[in-house]
């Protein structure tokens, strides 16, 4: 396609939206990034699924698969942290009802940390904030058996 009047070889100028994905990130930090990814560890008897970038419909692939081997097995132990995700919808709401119906068919426990209010209005509208019981920090979820 090129614009009305321009010669048919003439590079056909990008509009913005298409100019800013183009850009190269603005710097390394890995804090920047929106590509999700999971980052998976043990405390005490937890497994921590640590929840990054944008967990969208194209984001969900690519993290749950590490949210069902945390999930698997008897009687499983997982806390789910939201805290370094960038974007959450629908389909993230989805990915949690999997992690959660999981576990307590296992006869495990699942946690989920998070202190953003926009996920948490997303849980909410999920009807998922009083199921899942949302705690801000990582020692919260820790803490929680000891009540």
């Amino acid at each position: 396609m090129t614009q009305q009047g321009a010669p048919r070889d003439a590079p056909v100028p990008m509009d913005r939206g298409a100019q800013n994905a183009a850009r190269e990130p603005a710097s390394e930090d890995p804090a920047d990034d929106v590509v999700p990814r999971v980052r998976t560890h043990r405390v005490g008897g937890y497994t921590v699924v640590e929840l990054h970038g944008e967990i969208d419909i194209a984001g969900v692939g690519s993290v749950g698969p590490a949210l069902d081997a945390a999930t698997a097995g008897d009687r499983p132990a997982v806390i789910v942290d939201l805290r370094p995700t960038a974007f959450f919808d629908c389909s993230g709401l989805g990915l949690l009802c999997r992690a959660h119906r999981r576990v307590r068919e296992r006869g495990g426990r699942i946690r989920l940390v998070c202190d953003d209010a926009l996920i948490l209005r997303t849980l909410r509208a999920g009807r998922m904030l009083e199921v899942l019981e949302p705690v801000a920090t990582l020692d919260e979820a820790l803490r929680a058996d000891e009540g």
